[in-house]
């Protein structure tokens, strides 16, 4: 992992005939042309690649990381509906929280908005990812993001997160991505209103969750801890049939309205 300084961005540029592709991937992400155009960028790729995207700076592994692939060959059309919810609603205060943030690509989205003067919290405890998450919000010195280094659970305490390494943004406390793990860790845990009265961050004007899957360990006990009056008023939710509890019924339940179901997620206001 190379040193963490703002000042190295850009020593994984692009070069001409990837920046191309890029380019051609995203103006046709759905044609078999994109296909080939993403493979000729990932063939023989051994090392990241600094882009700039919605306006802010980003360094990207495609090879590991879903997200980051799918951000880098496809932006704009990497979590549109969800992207654009957001976009409409910010404001010169606007409270943003990202649970599950991974490298930081919403985060990193929202603090790029021309109107953007507020806060943003992004949660992310994987210890490789949250490195390149450390980088991305060093080379975007500007924007106001603190980094809470914990998982959210039900509990204060410990658990044990399972780590896919085709897949980094897949691994959680159940794998999601390959038969086994291929590596583990264990990573300090709190519950959602307890990080987010830490940061002042209640009845933030949206919050993002997306921890494959545990959705249904943390939302049940953060709406019994949170009076209406502190809960976000946009919610985005990546959806899962696992859940032992339905967290888009629950949502409801507690003065929510969907008006957003996408490929991967859901989006829900406050009513």
């Amino acid at each position: 992992m190379e040193q963490n300084t703002a000042d190295n961005w850009g020593r994984f540029a692009p070069n001409k005939l990837h920046a191309w592709a890029i380019e051609q991937s995203n103006k046709r992400p759905d044609s078999l042309w994109g296909s080939f155009c993403r493979r000729l960028v990932l063939t023989g790729l051994k090392h990241p690649l600094d882009v700039r995207l919605w306006g802010a700076k980003f360094r990207l592994y495609p090879n590991d990381n879903l997200c980051e692939k799918r951000a880098l060959l496809s932006p704009d059309k990497f979590d549109v509906q969800e992207r654009n919810a957001l976009q409409h609603r910010i404001h010169s205060d606007f409270k943003f929280v990202d649970v599950g943030a991974n490298v930081g690509l919403y985060s990193l989205f929202v603090a790029a908005q021309p109107q953007f003067k507020g806060k943003i919290l992004a949660i992310e405890p994987q210890p490789i990812i949250k490195q390149r998450l450390q980088f991305n919000l060093l080379t975007n010195p500007g924007f106001d993001i603190i980094h809470e280094d914990c998982a959210v659970s039900d509990k204060k305490g410990l658990a044990r997160m399972q780590i896919s390494q085709r897949n980094r943004g897949a691994s959680g406390f159940d794998l999601r991505s390959g038969k086994q793990a291929d590596e583990e860790f264990i990573v300090p845990t709190l519950p959602l209103a307890e990080i987010l009265d830490r940061h002042n961050m209640n009845g933030a004007d949206a919050l993002k969750i997306d921890i494959e899957g545990a959705e249904d360990q943390v939302l049940p006990l953060f709406f019994k801890q949170t009076p209406a009056t502190d809960l976000p008023g946009l919610l985005i939710m990546e959806r899962n049939e696992s859940w032992k509890t339905d967290c888009i019924a629950l949502a409801e339940e507690n003065g929510y309205e969907q008006i957003i179901q996408s490929h991967m997620n859901v989006v829900l206001e406050k009513t």
